[in-house]
Formats: structure tokens, sequence, C-alpha cells
């Protein structure tokens, strides 16, 4: 299924609370609404069963999109950094004083074990820098800085096959993109947290 990221918005206490019980934290970092995530599990392996819930998990899905405390970027967590910095190497300490570098790199690791490591909390003081670096950036922005050549030579996650990035393979990621603006946006007035994690 390949390495997705996600993002959600949640009150300090609740984050305290998940850290106290690993069992309730995992199933919060993999919580799809509506959906039965030991079930789905199960169903991964059971083409049959798949076709037979297609509806019901399309529609699980579609909830998640528009819940407004969680964006889901899927695989183009990667693409989004190298539109925001430039840079390629997700090495933690390329830029950390860029808020733009801190929407994939930043955080703090919180006690949540996600499929790939901790899941990462954004202070306070982060929270108000990213939200203040992305608001002026809109979608034409974001086109205007894609370049198919210059992903498919830094290998940009997950390096679609065949054919490598084009326009079309990234436009997920600008429907998807005022969202994640929003969410920053929204945590800072109600005074929450945002997580990352990787699944």
């Amino acid at each position: 299924m390949g390495m997705t990221c996600t993002y959600r918005r949640l009150s300090a206490d609740q984050l305290k609370e998940l850290e106290q019980d690993p069992e309730q934290g995992i199933a919060f970092l993999c919580s799809m609404p509506g959906i039965d995530m030991a079930a789905m599990t199960q169903m991964m392996n059971d083409p049959e069963a798949i076709a037979a819930h297609g509806p019901e998990i399309l529609a699980a899905f579609a909830r998640a999109q528009e819940d407004p405390t969680r964006v889901d970027l899927e695989k183009d967590w990667h693409a989004l950094h190298f539109l925001l910095t430039g840079d390629s190497s997700l090495q933690p300490d390329s830029d950390p004083d860029d808020p733009l570098f801190q929407v994939v790199m930043g955080g703090e690791a919180t006690m949540l074990d996600a499929s790939y490591g901790p899941a990462r909390r954004f202070p306070r003081e982060q929270i108000v820098e990213i939200s203040a670096a992305l608001a002026p950036l809109s979608i034409m922005d974001l086109r205007e800085r894609f370049s198919a050549e210059a992903f498919n030579e830094a290998g940009i996650y997950p390096e679609p096959y065949p054919g490598g990035w084009t326009l079309e393979e990234v436009e997920g990621l600008f429907e998807v993109f005022p969202k994640l603006q929003q969410l920053f946006a929204d945590a800072l007035a109600t005074n929450e947290v945002v997580i990352t994690y990787i699944n």
C-alpha cells in the first residue's frame, strides 16, 4: 500500500489520553470514520470481501475526506515537501528554520507509534509559523512550482510507474492542499495541536 501521510488536529488533553493508552492511540491513528479497521485488515487478503464491501469502503474514505480535523496526503507527502522547499533529501536538519520545511519534516515525537516511527506533534510556535507560511500560497503557486522533469530527476516518492511524474499525477495534492492550510489555521484558532504520522 505504500507510505501514506495523515495530519490530525485534536485537543492537547485528547492527545495526552491517547499517549497514556497505546491501544487506544493505535486505534486513533488507524481509524477511518464508519469502518471497523480490524475487519478491514482481514478483508485486505480477501478480494471477494473487498468487492462485496466496496461501496461501504468508498463511503468511509469519502467521509474521511470531509472530516475537517484530518487531512490525508496519501503518498504525496514527499511531493508536497519538494514543492514547498525544493528539498528532496528529507534530511531533518536540511533547513529546520524554514516553516515550509517544517510542514512535512517538523514536529516533536509523541508516544503514539505509527507504522513508520512515532506520530509527531507540532508545538504551538510551529503551528503559528506554518500557518502564516502556508496562508499566502495558492494552488496556482504550487502548479507553477511543479516540474515533471525535476520530480523525476529527484526521485520523488512514490515515483509513479510507468512514465514517472506528470501534472495529472500531482493533481490530487493540489486538491487537498487548501484543506491542509485550513487544518493549521483552525488548530491555531481553536488552540488545538496538530499531529502527523506515516502508516
